[in-house]
């Protein structure tokens, strides 16, 4: 009888177990269902989305939604691009769009995915506009490109359906059309009415992303039946096989420790630290970098708190206390990135720990805009803003402030010369076309944390500053003796009348009205003046003569029609 119990409490627990089994996974398949909260398996672009995210080629954000109204910045639509075409990353010395510079996040994707994008043609050069939104004519142009279609003949006549042909831009026309003959892009049709609506300038969205996206690479896959030889294994159809790290993780101390198997391979060029926020299999370069490694021995890296990230989804430092996924990336030549397995891991608490602002510039709108991130502590008061002429690490309080700002949510500020300075190394006023040290102290409760500094030359007004001659000197033998060239760069613009060259034995900021008039130069082409000892300058109605031996401030105004732009200052011992 014991017997007989024994087996059927065996066969109950059994029974119990696999009902366990099935309801686990019958509740995580209902979970899975569902990969965002706000994106429900009904919604037009769920198929795409879920196809995207799966192969990491979109994200989600951290509270677990997709948000598939948000438009789609140029910047994030190339990354977007590289990563669903699995375009080889190229990059080259110098940099396409004078917007995008190397060390900007999306540099890599936007070099890459060039042939896809517009751009912006101006007389200064081609910009991108990385965070304006992506447009509808966009995506046609990518879409078009990345189908061959760019070459098709087709009838222009099509757009006289639309309404709104005439808002499409001049060079974009043609794509537009073949987009809309080929059935890619249609637009919708205007009520009452046998026209259509393209919306050539309409924002594109992440859900239009995704799905415009997630077609464009079906359609793109292709499949076909084939048979084997029995040496098909071998020769030069054989698929090359590249290693891949295999990454381990451990904490040490205040720090997170990542080491992976060395790969003995001819082709293996380095390695990529990679770490993300939301994506749990990173890889670079869609994930950004911690570090490339050109060591191909290299098998090891600790990690720490305020470890600066270029391109990633959390920010440009990594955090104390805060989850990531890291992994590291194996780079073999011809652009092949193999990505190892990813290891989550917390970075350590460090006791007593507070966060430092990463301080930023750009100009925006033709003005110096100093940004930072956003400080979530409850401890933390506000930011000073601080800089100076020559202090390469300004703090404050040791170098004075520009201005306090006390609201936690405000993490920029345009610097435009209206605030006066105070206790700063270089008077109350910022000059134009002059380099500075620009920092941010953030202020807690019982301390003062300094951000990082930033070295950049100033302008109130970036506009106004391209008027601005850039003057540089020189000694050179002239006629036997030594003499000062003082030369600048050639400004073409239509406005431009001439050039005074004026010089002050005092004033380091040398005045158009007040100090004295070394040369007058009528004609533009001019941008070099010969300087020596007893040259005659003319101030207050009297000529006085140049010392040999005794230093002067130099500048160049330039003379327009319609104002008076001065240069940089030189400081030069006269000869």
């Amino acid at each position: 009888m014991k017997g007989y119990c024994k087996k059927l409490l065996a066969s109950f627990l059994v029974i119990v177990f696999m009902i366990s089994i099935f309801s686990t996974i019958s509740f995580s398949q209902e979970q899975s269902n569902t990969i965002f909260s706000d994106l429900p398996q009904n919604h037009w672009a769920y198929n795409a989305v879920k196809f995207m995210v799966e192969r990491g080629i979109i994200t989600g954000y951290p509270d677990n939604t997709f948000r598939p109204d948000n438009p789609v910045t140029r910047a994030e639509f190339a990354r977007i691009m590289v990563i669903s075409l699995n375009l080889p990353i190229k990059v080259t010395d110098n940099p396409s769009f004078r917007d995008v510079p190397k060390d900007h996040w999306a540099y890599p994707y936007v070099e890459t995915a060039k042939y896809y994008l517009t751009g912006f043609r101006t007389q200064n050069g081609d910009y991108f506009k990385p965070s304006d939104y992506a447009v509808r004519e966009d995506m046609a142009v990518a879409l078009v490109k990345a189908k061959g279609l760019q070459n098709e003949n087709i009838d222009m006549n099509i757009l006289n359906n639309y309404i709104d042909k005439d808002q499409i831009s001049k060079n974009l026309v043609k794509y537009v059309a073949i987009a809309i003959a080929k059935g890619i892009m249609v637009g919708s049709p205007v009520p009452n009415s046998n026209q259509y609506k393209f919306e050539p300038q309409g924002i594109l969205t992440r859900a239009q992303a995704a799905v415009l996206l997630y077609n464009v690479i079906n359609t793109q896959s292709t499949e076909e039946k084939v048979t084997y030889d029995d040496n098909s294994s071998s020769g030069s159809n054989q698929q090359y096989t590249y290693p891949v790290p295999n990454v381990t993780a451990y904490t040490k101390g205040d720090r997170v420790v990542l080491i992976w198997n060395r790969i003995n391979d001819r082709k293996l060029k380095g390695y990529a630290v990679v770490i993300s926020k939301n994506n749990s299999q990173p890889g670079y370069p869609q994930d950004g970098y911690l570090t490339i490694l050109s060591d191909r021995n290299a098998n090891y890296i600790e990690i720490g708190v305020n470890s600066k990230y270029n391109g990633g989804d959390f920010g440009v430092y990594v955090k104390n206390g805060e989850e990531y996924y890291f992994s590291v990336t194996a780079i073999y030549e011809g652009n092949v990135y193999v990505k190892g397995n990813a290891v989550k891991m917390r970075m350590p608490v460090i006791p007593n720990y507070f966060e430092k602002p990463s301080v930023k510039y750009e100009y925006k709108d033709n003005k110096f805009v100093l940004s930072w991130q956003p400080i979530n502590d409850s401890r933390f008061v506000g930011y000073w803003v601080v800089i100076s002429k020559k202090s390469k690490e300004p703090k404050y309080p040791n170098n004075g402030y520009l201005v306090f700002v006390n609201d936690k949510n405000t993490t920029q500020i345009v610097i435009d010369n209206t605030i006066p300075y105070k206790g700063g190394d270089f008077g109350e006023y910022l000059k134009d076309g002059e380099e500075y040290y620009f920092s941010v102290t953030a202020q807690y409760q019982d301390r003062l944390i300094p951000g990082n500094s930033i070295k950049a030359i100033y302008y109130s007004n970036l506009e106004i500053a391209k008027l601005r001659p850039k003057l540089q000197a020189k000694t050179v033998r002239w006629w036997g003796r030594s003499c000062i060239n003082i030369k600048w760069d050639k400004i073409d613009n239509d406005k431009l009348q001439g050039y005074r060259v004026v010089v002050s034995d005092k004033n380091p900021s040398p005045d158009f009205n007040k100090d004295g008039l070394l040369a007058a130069m009528s004609d533009r082409n001019i941008t070099s003046i010969n300087v020596k000892a007893k040259d005659k300058y003319l101030i207050n109605g009297e000529y006085k003569e140049l010392k040999k031996g005794h230093y002067y401030y130099f500048t160049v105004y330039a003379i327009y029609s319609d104002r008076i732009v001065g240069g940089n200052v030189i400081k030069v011992k006269i000869p």
